[in-house]
């Protein structure tokens, strides 16, 4: 997985925002808010992973069991993905 390159992610104010840019941002009008966890793993898309990748990744940074994060990871490129944010690569 990876995400649009027509996206940027911004810290303004304590807040990540991903900002859509080129022409993404003709049909995503607006910025999407996503939480510090969320941050993290756009960090990893943005060079291409799996989904277990991302689950080891929260692992590593967070004091969660398995399955909480493959449920977080798993709604998380949900919303990526309803956007169309997030690419399937083969």
């Amino acid at each position: 997985m990876k995400i649009n390159g027509e996206f940027v992610v911004r810290e303004i104010a304590g807040e990540y925002l991903l900002i859509p840019v080129g022409e993404v941002a003709l049909d995503v009008h607006g910025m999407i808010s996503v939480t510090e966890s969320g941050r993290l793993l756009w960090d990893e898309l943005k060079s291409g992973c799996t989904f277990a990748q991302l689950v080891e990744t929260i692992l590593g940074e967070y004091d969660v069991n398995q399955e909480t994060a493959e449920t977080d990871v798993r709604e998380f490129l949900e919303k990526l993905r309803k956007i169309g944010i997030l690419t399937e690569e083969d």
